[in-house]
């Protein structure tokens, strides 16, 4: 069967005019536009032109007042005009243009595109303003950030690792809060959101508890700064001990004394002790010697001129704790026990030191009383006579 498919096949010449009606189409359009709109052309142009004057000046007034505030101290103000510089620009570009927008639309109350057109124009520019007020909030705390984290590294009074995690969660916040603003703004039920979001929330918490834990413990951590990065710490009931090398919001880093990071969850914080090393304000020095038990006769002399020597040491805070006790009958000894006290202000390489010198003047006394050092010995006490035989 032949069939006629002229009338399936588009000609050349059928394209060409369906081109020429559309750009005839265009063309109508364009010009019942220009010709609908001739009386709002000028004020446009107005608008426009005043964006761009504000949008010099205000942005120059803008850096020299903040350069102004920088030269004569006050930089804090001089942080604030300067992050507004940018956002300030972009809110005038957006008022003018939503405005020349809306000027040029006609609403016709028997035509519903452009009434809704109208106002979804005025809900994109309130969505844009309320973004641009988030971003100039996150340049604020980012610029605040970088003030504060110069002055933390010159002083003690502020945590650089606090300073970083509090700025991220004041940036995290503000753009939450912008977007919850927005989505009311634009009708989204926020009873809904918010209920969702609570059930999300409590869902999460429960999966992610330990995640949590480990969470709340770093910022127990960076508020409550038991410890700072560099300090020497050691846990109690564990065998962790080293410097501070980095605290986290979920783990802190403590270098050991072999040089190995040790990786603690900050949830361990809150339920172990923790023995800040740096902060002491002395070093207790503590250990026992023996005397051979044959040495009892001279062991209250050894403890009377440790506890003189000890008393007379420049580096010993004679006001401080300062004991020197026979303490104990040992398996194999008698134990004498010695506790004293640094000066203040010791460090513990300095408290290393100090044993060391305590040590050998102790020995030094020791010897000057005709006694030794106890080490681990057994008596064997026999009955009956010892029989030694030659084995040949």
């Amino acid at each position: 069967m032949i069939t006629d498919q002229s009338s399936e096949t588009a000609t050349p010449e059928s394209n060409d005019a369906n081109l020429t009606d559309s750009m005839n189409a265009l063309h109508d359009w364009f010009m019942e536009f220009i010709q609908t709109r001739q009386s709002v052309f000028i004020p446009c142009l107005v608008v426009l032109g005043i964006a761009l004057v504000l949008h010099v000046v205000v942005g120059w007034i803008l850096r020299r007042y903040a350069s102004r505030m920088n030269r004569e101290g006050f930089q804090w103000t001089g942080v604030i005009a300067s992050s507004l510089s940018a956002p300030a620009g972009w809110v005038i570009w957006i008022m003018a243009l939503t405005m020349v927008a809306r000027m040029l639309i006609i609403p016709d109350p028997d035509n519903t595109e452009t009434t809704i057109l109208a106002d979804r124009i005025a809900q994109v520019r309130l969505g844009l303003i309320i973004a641009l007020l988030a971003w100039f909030l996150s340049r604020t705390i980012r610029r605040f950030e970088e003030k504060f984290s110069t002055v933390a590294k010159h002083s003690d009074r502020l945590d650089l690792t606090a300073v970083h995690a509090i700025s991220n969660f004041l940036v995290v916040f503000t753009w939450l809060m912008a977007i919850l603003i927005a989505a009311q703004s634009y009708g989204m039920n926020m009873t809904a959101i918010l209920t969702l979001g609570g059930a999300s929330a409590f869902a999460l918490s429960f999966a992610f508890q330990d995640v949590f834990k480990n969470l709340f413990g770093g910022v127990m951590i960076l508020f409550s700064r038991p410890f700072r990065v560099g300090e020497d710490i050691n846990m109690v009931g564990k065998s962790i001990e080293g410097t501070v090398e980095k605290i986290g919001i979920y783990q802190t880093i403590v270098r050991g004394w072999d040089k190995i990071p040790i990786i603690i969850p900050n949830s361990i914080f809150l339920t172990d002790g923790i023995r800040n090393l740096s902060q002491a304000t002395q070093r207790r020095i503590k250990f026992d010697i023996g005397l051979r038990y044959q040495d009892f006769n001279v062991v209250e002399s050894v403890a009377s001129d440790i506890h003189t020597m000890l008393k007379d040491h420049s580096k010993i805070d004679e006001n401080g704790l300062l004991r020197v006790v026979f303490s104990n009958y040992g398996g194999s000894s008698l134990d004498i026990t010695i506790m004293c006290m640094s000066q203040p202000g010791a460090t513990l390489g300095d408290a290393a030191a100090l044993k060391q010198d305590i040590m050998v003047k102790i020995g030094e006394i020791v010897t000057k009383h005709g006694a030794d050092f106890a080490f681990p010995t057994q008596t064997l006490d026999l009955t009956g006579p010892i029989e030694v035989k030659t084995l040949t």
